[in-house]
Order: C-alpha cells, then sequence, then structure tokens
C-alpha cells in the first residue's frame, strides 16, 4: 500500500513539472508593424507581429509619441486601441506602438519601428466675392477661408487689371491674417474689371472676377442741351454713347455721341464728357455706353428731351 502511495505522488509531481515546462512565456519573433500614412487626420492601424509561447496570447496596445528621430518617446493619454487616429500635437513627431502579450505564463512587450515624420494635412485657399460687378468706386468684399490653417496665419490677396492700363501685371493689395476658423476678409475697389487671387505660402486660390460699370450721368445743361458723362480709371475720349428713346416700353436706339473732352478726378478717376443736343418733345431719353476695355456696358439715369 506505502508503495503505491509513493507512486501515486511521483506521477502527481510528475504531472504538475511536466505541465509547468509546457507553459512559457510570450516572446517576440516579428516586431509589430504600423499601417497606414504619417499625416495629421489619418487614421494607424497596428498589427502585433509575431510571438511564441503558450497559447492563448492576449494583445494589448499603447501608442507612443516619439521625437523627429523616434526616440524620447512617452505614452499618449488615451491612445491604447489597436487603431490610432492622429491629431495636429502629433505633426511634425513620429510615432510608435508598443504591443503587451499575455498569457498564463506571464506578459511580455515589444516596439514597433517608428512611423515617418507625421505631415500636417495640405492646405487649400478658397476666395469668393460679394458681387461679380459693381459700379466704378464702390467697393466689394473678397471672403474665403485657409483649410487647416491656425489662428493668424497670413494671407496674400494679389489683384490682375483686365487689361493692365499701368502695365503693372498684377500686385499685392494687401495681407491680412486668418481667424480662428482660418477664415479672411477684405474690403477692395476695383477701378476696372479685375481678378483676384489669394494665396497662403505656395498655396494659392483659383481666381475670382470683379467687373466694373462706369459712372455715366446725363443731366441737362440747357434747354436742349445735355450733359454726358463717364467716370472711370481711365478716359473715353474717342469712344461713344447711344442715345436711346423709351418707345412703347422699348428702348430704341437714337444716334451716337462722342465723348471729347477729360478731366482728371482723385487718382485714378478721370471724368470723360459729351455735349450734345436732343429734342424730341417730352420723350424719356436715357444714353447706353457700350462695353470697352476693362469695363462692362453702362446706362444713364432718365431724362426728359
Amino acid at each position: 500500500m506505502q508503495k503505491r502511495l509513493i507512486a501515486i505522488v511521483i506521477v502527481m509531481l510528475v504531472g504538475a513539472a511536466t505541465a509547468a515546462a509546457a507553459t512559457t512565456l510570450p516572446r517576440n519573433t516579428v516586431r509589430p508593424t504600423i499601417a497606414g500614412t504619417a499625416r495629421q487626420g489619418e487614421q494607424l492601424t497596428a498589427a502585433p507581429g509575431t510571438w511564441a509561447g503558450t497559447q492563448p496570447l492576449t494583445f494589448t496596445y499603447q501608442w507612443r509619441r516619439c521625437d523627429t528621430n523616434g526616440a524620447n518617446c512617452a505614452n499618449i493619454a488615451g491612445a491604447t486601441d489597436r487603431t490610432y487616429t492622429l491629431t495636429s500635437v502629433d505633426v511634425g513627431n513620429r510615432v510608435r506602438v508598443r504591443v503587451r502579450a499575455s498569457n498564463d505564463a506571464g506578459a511580455r512587450t515589444a516596439t514597433s519601428a517608428a512611423t515617418a515624420v507625421v505631415a500636417a494635412l495640405p492646405k487649400t485657399v478658397s476666395l469668393n466675392v460679394s458681387t461679380s460687378a459693381v459700379l466704378y468706386g464702390r467697393a466689394v468684399t473678397l471672403f474665403g477661408s485657409v483649410a487647416n490653417a491656425k489662428l493668424g496665419e497670413p494671407v496674400t490677396v494679389l489683384e490682375h487689371q483686365l487689361p493692365s492700363f499701368s502695365g503693372v501685371e498684377s500686385r499685392t493689395v494687401a495681407t491680412i491674417q486668418t481667424n480662428a476658423q482660418g477664415s479672411f476678409n477684405l474690403l477692395v475697389r476695383p477701378t476696372s474689371g479685375t481678378l483676384y487671387t489669394a494665396s497662403n505660402g505656395q498655396t494659392t486660390s483659383s481666381a475670382v472676377t470683379v467687373n466694373v460699370r462706369p459712372r455715366v450721368s446725363l443731366t441737362r445743361a440747357s434747354g436742349h442741351r445735355f450733359v454726358l458723362q463717364a467716370t472711370a480709371a481711365r478716359s473715353f475720349v474717342g469712344r461713344y454713347g447711344v442715345v436711346q428713346r423709351l418707345r412703347a416700353h422699348r428702348w430704341i436706339s437714337l444716334r451716337r455721341v462722342f465723348f471729347t473732352r477729360a478731366f482728371p478726378g482723385v487718382s485714378p478717376t478721370i471724368n470723360s464728357r459729351a455735349i450734345f443736343r436732343m429734342r424730341l418733345g417730352r420723350a424719356r431719353i436715357r444714353v447706353l455706353v457700350p462695353s470697352s476695355p476693362g469695363y462692362l456696358a453702362a446706362v444713364s439715369s432718365v431724362r426728359f428731351a
């Protein structure tokens, strides 16, 4: 009986030793990896790598933010899922993931290689205008935004006149700063048809066009004598206006009158004038000034002839 008990004890001890020997700690054989693009707003996904050791293995993750060399890493608070979405704080740094593998024998960790330096989201600049056509001397508002911008980023607004009366292809109107939402606005007074663009660094918006109409006035000088004036940034001398009469709710063209004199106003304004006579027995008249380089067509106020 005693021999039998001894044999049972020996078998139990051998079995326990065998079970203990069969349970081994996890051991990483291929380090964890990270999939995804190292750019703000992108999602990274961790793979645990390859591990030896008694199965089953349980994996947990900890994402770490490192310097530009992938060193001096620190845990990112709350970033313990298998995936991690890069934020603006990560821009300019590299990221690693530390994987912890656990089984009944214990746990060990392994860390991935560092990602590339995290890039900022690409910037885009948009530009819009409050109206596409304006009377000479009136202002319009340019407004837009810089996507992914920070507060106070500089935006340079340029203008290109159509055509360029001064011979200058384009010039800077102003440099303004974005607000907290990345938006900006600017009041401008185009003197002729103008293209506007906005740029932030190397990024430039699409162009917006603002067309300009000359200010055209028609006044009675005396009797049946009228003065036509066109106010713009260029002389209209040699150009003409078309006198029109209202008949049966339609404007009928009667004759041309040519601008013969020009007088400078406050720079760059020029006032061009034409004088003509018209006797139509109290008919309503106006003058249409056709479109010309840099300007849309415009009409005067209505008078009685």
